[in-house]
């Protein structure tokens, strides 16, 4: 999706000075309303600079290890020896980094190079592994599962595109805010017609935060799909290397507490899927099911995006329409063709998806040595599950492209 970014970012840096927008054509003149265009582009270029922000990681490890004062070089206490023991069986090259001073419980990896990874262990996690060995290991081995499979590079702590993807909503809002009140003051300083002043500003208010809300909504679906199968597959390694693991091994990570608030609970579903849908995956980990919701997460992710456009451009319609700028039939045709055209520009997008599931029971052992330098042979235990996903994701591809 690079190049298309790329090209929206070009796109939207030369539209914002000016709206190009019908439903606007009436305030060209005003000054300051030609900011109209800064909620709108603000995702599309938050998510260019995060995922930029991948190449550069010593920049994170030089944040993260000043901020929590993290150091290679500590004290080898009996549970530190120990700790080294289990992450040396499961990970062996992973580079542990303490503050043993800390009385945080948190547990994370980051970045400490291209291919090398650092896990943070604090001082109230040695008392934890002491206490409770079992439930300890299995906090690390959710990170090892994070480790094994790469996401120290784009999820955690420090992570400019997580921040991106958890912050955009609060500061979209926030220019969107400003845009308001200047929108109302070069109305009252440009608009002789009182009538047409309240009419422009209501249509303007209602409707421009209903369609940004979808239009930011449908930007950040995907990265959020990824986010989620990120910690569904950690989660999954996590149970899996456990003999006895169930269900409320899941609790002992943390995550799955109860938020105090809407906004807690809402920030919280942007780094880490929902509680009920990590339950429902650890109770069913050996089961067919579970591995089909996990390769169709982001099939589902894209379906959903097309809902979320489906209403933003419904969303912009009402401003023209209220306009007299444009009537039913032409919207519908106009809406009809947009489906189609997205539709059309993601029939590969199921063409290769297709082509990776069907590979990956092979491909995966390459990847996480790549990321972790374990060797592992491959698995072909869920293979039936790859081969029908792969089946009709090539189905959607023929009939999207047809």
């Amino acid at each position: 999706m690079l190049p298309s970014q790329i090209e929206l970012f070009r796109e939207d840096l030369g539209t914002f000075l000016f709206s190009a927008d019908p439903a606007y054509a009436n305030l060209t003149l005003i000054t300051r309303f030609k900011l109209v265009n800064a909620p709108y582009w603000i995702p599309s270029i938050f998510l260019f600079l995060g995922a930029l922000s991948v190449l550069f990681p010593f920049i994170r490890t030089y944040y993260v290890e000043k901020k929590y004062k993290l150091t290679g070089s500590y004290q080898k206490i009996p549970a530190i020896i120990e700790i080294e023991d289990f992450l040396k069986l499961h990970a062996p090259n992973l580079k542990i980094k303490t503050n043993l001073i800390s009385q945080s419980d948190e547990v994370f990896i980051y970045p400490v190079g291209y291919r090398k990874t650092g896990i943070a262990i604090f001082g109230k996690f040695i008392k934890s592994w002491r206490l409770d060995r079992e439930r300890s290991q299995e906090v690390l081995l959710h990170e090892i599962g994070h480790y094994r499979n790469g996401d120290a590079l784009i999820l955690g702590s420090g992570s400019f595109f997580e921040f991106v993807v958890k912050h955009s909503i609060g500061i979209i809002a926030f220019f969107l805010l400003i845009q308001i009140s200047l929108v109302f003051i070069d109305l009252t300083e440009s608009a002789s017609n009182v009538t047409f002043l309240a009419r422009m500003f209501l249509l303007y208010t209602l409707t421009d935060p209903i369609v940004i809300f979808f239009q930011t909504l449908a930007f950040f679906t995907l990265p959020i799909a990824g986010i989620w199968s990120a910690e569904l597959n950690a989660d999954r390694f996590m149970l899996t290397s456990k003999i006895n693991s169930s269900k409320s091994s899941l609790k002992v990570i943390g995550k799955l507490k109860k938020e105090e608030s809407f906004k807690q609970w809402l920030l919280v579903q942007v780094t880490h899927p929902p509680n009920l849908l990590r339950r429902w995956m650890a109770s069913h980990t050996y089961e067919e099911r579970s591995v089909f919701l996990l390769l169709f997460l982001f099939p589902l992710a894209h379906l959903f995006q097309l809902f979320m456009l489906i209403f933003y451009a419904l969303a912009s319609y009402i401003i023209i329409f209220l306009l007299g700028r444009s009537n039913i039939q032409e919207f519908s045709e106009k809406l009809l063709k947009y489906i189609m055209i997205y539709v059309d520009a993601r029939s590969f997008t199921w063409l290769f998806f297709s082509i990776v599931v069907i590979l990956w029971p092979i491909l995966a052992v390459y990847w996480i040595r790549f990321f972790s330098g374990i060797h592992e042979i491959h698995n072909m235990g869920h293979y039936k599950s790859y081969f029908l996903c792969s089946l009709v994701l090539f189905c959607a591809f023929v009939l999207s492209y047809s």
